[in-house]
């Protein structure tokens, strides 16, 4: 954590995160994410590459945008709010953080994170129909991809 904030002083940034790897219940490991160098809004319409427990911000971020009222991709949310701020969003190479996979999660309920993406681009930014079902669809794949290859 110290190296991530060292990279935040030295990049003069409010908002990192890092790679993670996820592991399953025994702690074995499945798969390590690698954090993209910098994330931008139109980055992050697509696909999410930011794990939560991997973010480091400036409390003065969250004054105006809180965790909205979803069962899953609340996270996401809050990412496209602070990117669509311009606020620099970089990430940060190295692997400090562990997410365990479980299989009665909420994260591993398709139908409710299919539900709440479309809520996120229908309700929360306001997207019409079919765009907002055209995001959900792109970022499935991109969920899919990332998963798969």
């Amino acid at each position: 954590m110290k190296n991530q904030i060292s990279f935040m002083r030295q990049k003069k940034i409010s908002f990192s995160f890092c790679n993670y790897k996820i592991i399953n219940k025994n702690n074995r490991f499945i798969k390590k994410i690698i954090a993209p160098k910098n994330i931008t809004f139109q980055k992050l319409l697509y696909s999410c590459d930011i794990g939560l427990s991997s973010v480091i911000l400036k409390s003065d971020l969250l004054k105006n945008n809180k965790f909205p009222s979803l069962k899953t991709k609340e996270d996401y949310l809050l990412w496209l709010k602070i990117s669509k701020k311009r606020i620099k969003m970089l990430g940060f190479n190295k692997t400090l953080v562990s997410w365990r996979k479980t299989d009665n999660s909420l994260s591993n309920s398709t139908i409710q994170k299919l539900k709440d993406a479309f809520s996120i681009y229908n309700k929360h930014l306001k997207f019409n129909f079919i765009k907002s079902i055209y995001h959900v669809v792109l970022l499935s794949l991109n969920f899919l991809r990332k998963r798969y290859l």
